[in-house]
């Protein structure tokens, strides 16, 4: 790193700032191979199309806004080594690599793993580059790690409450529509509706539906209402035993041929069961000299 602040790049500070805060907005010209990016970055792909036209922008005009980093110490057989983590900027830092700059302005501040996952997060959303299940697990980190609140999430993202609920939903899509989705084949919106499908089966069936038709949200909407509501049907649809008249025939001929009212026949899993019943010994034995004959 070469600790040279650049006043050129500096923004002009209100008198009523503190001195603390300016310096910690110094800008630094910091090298780019020693820049790691963010393991907290909630976005997991980039486009490229899009990073090289950023990085045709930085040719053209230079980087006019700095990444922010964190600084971090590490210790091998030479010494101490610095290397920077990515807080916030890692678009601009990866179209820098793109021009093969060797070295790009950035802000150095201190944050905890909670404050760069937020920070990523709210430039990210801000932005609108994220994807909407990059968005969700981004939600849902700060849910399980960080323990934070649906609310709290909402007014640090500037979105609802609404929003980050039902983005959060959507992880419990099946794993096939989170990838078309995250694709960009489907919207947010036709997820929401298919989180409406009562079944797996029902799911999958209206996401091939979808994709060959091209149904509109509202459309997949009324097809998912549609499909519930015969699924339920048939559910509630009270079905006649195939084989009811067979168990009749059965008593009817065995109660002939042993000569016998009182028989019952039982079905089981593997076996079927007869029985009768006696009022005395004998009635078997008078039973048994009719058998006989």
């Amino acid at each position: 790193m070469i600790g040279k602040g650049i006043e050129s790049l500096i923004p002009k500070k209100d008198s009523s700032v503190s001195e603390e805060k300016v310096r910690k907005d110094f800008i630094f010209w910091i090298e780019t191979e020693k820049i790691k990016p963010n393991p907290y970055q909630p976005r997991k792909e980039f486009n490229e199309e899009a990073l090289h036209s950023l990085a045709d922008s930085i040719k053209k005009y230079g980087m006019i806004q700095p990444i922010i980093v964190n600084k971090i110490e590490k210790k091998n057989e030479k010494g101490i080594v610095c290397e920077y983590q990515i807080v916030a900027g890692e678009r601009r830092w990866r179209a820098s690599k793109i021009l093969g700059l060797k070295q790009i302005p950035a802000i150095i501040k201190e944050q905890t793993n909670k404050e760069k996952l937020e920070i990523a997060l709210i430039e990210n959303v801000q932005r609108k580059n994220l994807n909407p299940i990059d968005k969700a697990e981004a939600f849902d980190r700060l849910k399980r790690e960080f323990g934070l609140l649906d609310k709290e999430i909402a007014k640090l993202s500037g979105l609802s409450r609404e929003v980050v609920t039902n983005s959060l939903r959507i992880l419990s899509l099946p794993e096939e529509v989170k990838g078309v989705l995250k694709s960009g084949v489907i919207s947010e919106g036709h997820a929401r509706a298919l989180l409406g499908a009562k079944e797996a089966k029902l799911i999958k069936e209206l996401l091939d539906e979808i994709i060959s038709n091209g149904y509109s949200v509202r459309e997949t909407e009324r097809r998912v209402k549609e499909r519930n509501a015969g699924a339920m049907a048939k559910k509630t649809e009270v079905k006649k035993p195939v084989d009811s008249g067979v168990d009749e025939f059965l008593e009817r001929k065995v109660k002939q041929v042993l000569n016998l009212e009182n028989i019952k026949i039982e079905k089981k899993k593997s076996s079927i069961r007869l029985s009768f019943d006696f009022n005395s010994i004998d009635e078997i034995n008078q039973w048994l000299k009719n058998l006989r004959k």
